[in-house]
């Protein structure tokens, strides 16, 4: 996966040194820090996250998604359609990552926004689905 963004990467082989910075970043502090790097290429984004595990051991989690179409601008915009459950995209976002079991502090770093901003979707969302909690919100979505 690395191979689309640093040409010399190999399985065994060092780490590139574009990302050395990053991991030395997360080993400098206590277990459980993290560091992200987003690069964009080649028509799609890779996300990296190093996490210190301790003993100045780091794990590396990497993501490849694709970047979206550019938006054309035309002479008139189709409105475009919103969803039965009234959510936005943004909610959507952090529902779908919440009902996957993530915490709101790594939903905020996964969607580089701020935790109580996370949290105040959170409010959004349950009133907008009429759910409780977490574990019900998860219901929902399975559902639907």
């Amino acid at each position: 996966m690395l191979k689309v963004f640093f040409a010399d990467a190999a399985d065994g082989a060092a780490v590139p040194g574009e990302l050395r910075g990053l991991t030395q970043g997360a080993q400098s502090g206590a277990p459980g820090i993290r560091r992200t790097l987003v690069m964009e290429g080649l028509g799609e984004r890779l996300r990296i996250e190093v996490t210190a595990v301790g003993k100045g051991r780091t794990q590396l989690h990497l993501w490849r998604e694709p970047l979206p179409e550019p938006v054309q601008l035309g002479p008139e915009p189709v409105p475009a359609v919103a969803p039965a459950d009234g959510l936005t995209q943004r909610e959507r976002e952090v529902a779908l990552l919440v009902a996957d079991g993530l915490r709101s502090r790594e939903v905020a770093e996964r969607l580089g926004i701020a935790s109580q901003t996370v949290k105040s979707h959170l409010k959004t969302i349950f009133d907008k689905l009429g759910v409780r909690n977490r574990v019900e919100l998860a219901r929902r979505l399975v559902q639907h």
